[in-house]
């Protein structure tokens, strides 16, 4: 195949996705059905990182929380960057997802610009329709927070391998 046909990524984008916790349940987005991308799928809460922001990506986190569900700084606690997952798809822009943990102080089920929240238990996540990367990535991050409450471990980095048919092929974490 000739690569000049191959369009390799020209731009990049980082955004954050939240799962917050209260007692033994998460707090997760069920995306509305008239989003472009993932409609009807479920997810963390998050959004873009700003420029301007990319020296500070726990407060980026904290503004797409405050942004989306109203949820503020002083409601949460232990907000951690636990996970960092590279996309590199044909023909689209290099992305970067920064998956945070944290503790929310009360059970609160605020609106949501996006989509519908709900509070989930563990045996209630395979039942869910998650985007294909969350799939993977969510249990983890649970598994993560369970085990390292304080966020002691090192950040897990991982990349996020493409079929030829721009299908979730695994992800690889390093």
């Amino acid at each position: 195949m000739d690569d000049s046909l191959i369009q390799k990524p020209n731009s990049f984008a980082a955004y954050t996705v939240v799962v917050l916790r209260h007692e033994n349940q998460y707090l997760l987005l069920r995306r509305a059905e008239t989003k472009r991308f993932a409609p009807g799928l479920w997810t963390g809460i998050g959004g873009l990182v700003e420029s301007h922001e990319l020296n500070d990506l726990k407060s980026s986190a904290l503004r797409e929380l405050f942004e989306e569900t109203g949820i503020a700084v002083t409601e949460t606690s232990h907000l951690i960057l636990r996970r960092v997952l590279l996309h590199a798809r044909t023909g689209t822009q290099l992305t970067l997802l920064l998956y945070f943990t944290g503790l929310l102080h009360s059970a609160i089920l605020p609106n949501c610009t996006e989509g519908t929240l709900a509070w989930i238990t563990l045996k209630q996540l395979p039942e869910l329709q998650f985007i294909e990367n969350a799939q993977q990535v969510i249990p983890m991050l649970i598994a993560d927070q369970e085990r390292d409450p304080n966020g002691v471990e090192p950040l897990h980095l991982g990349i996020a391998r493409y079929n030829i048919n721009d299908e979730l092929k695994k992800i690889v974490w390093v």
